[in-house]
């Protein structure tokens, strides 16, 4: 494995548990399904995409679209989803650290 690639799954990790923590903290479960569902895949998709070897383009799209649907998850819950946010802190981590963000030759 290369160094990229391991910090990738150290990241990766960090965001799985970190999210679902605090998913299980914030109460979401008892939001509906529809909220559970937004969720879950908000926190399986910066997870996803540092494990495949993806573009820079490629993984910013999957952190934004991430981003929308935490977003989305929000504002459609009757419950306050309160710091949910804190899965983006892995996956910041996980691009700078891994060498996305500071490749040249990607796009």
């Amino acid at each position: 494995m290369t160094r990229a690639t391991t910090l990738g799954a150290v990241f990766s990790l960090m965001i799985i548990i970190l999210g679902n923590l605090q998913a299980w903290d914030s109460d979401v479960h008892s939001a509906g399904l529809w909220i559970v569902l937004l969720v879950s895949i908000a926190i399986a998709l910066p997870a996803v995409a540092l494990l495949i070897p993806l573009k820079q383009v490629y993984f910013l799209s999957a952190f934004a679209v991430s981003l929308i649907l935490l977003v989305a998850a929000r504002i459609t819950s009757p419950i306050p989803l309160a710091g949910l946010f804190i899965i983006f802190v892995p996956a910041v981590m996980g691009l700078i650290f891994t060498g996305l963000i500071g490749e040249k030759n990607s796009v």
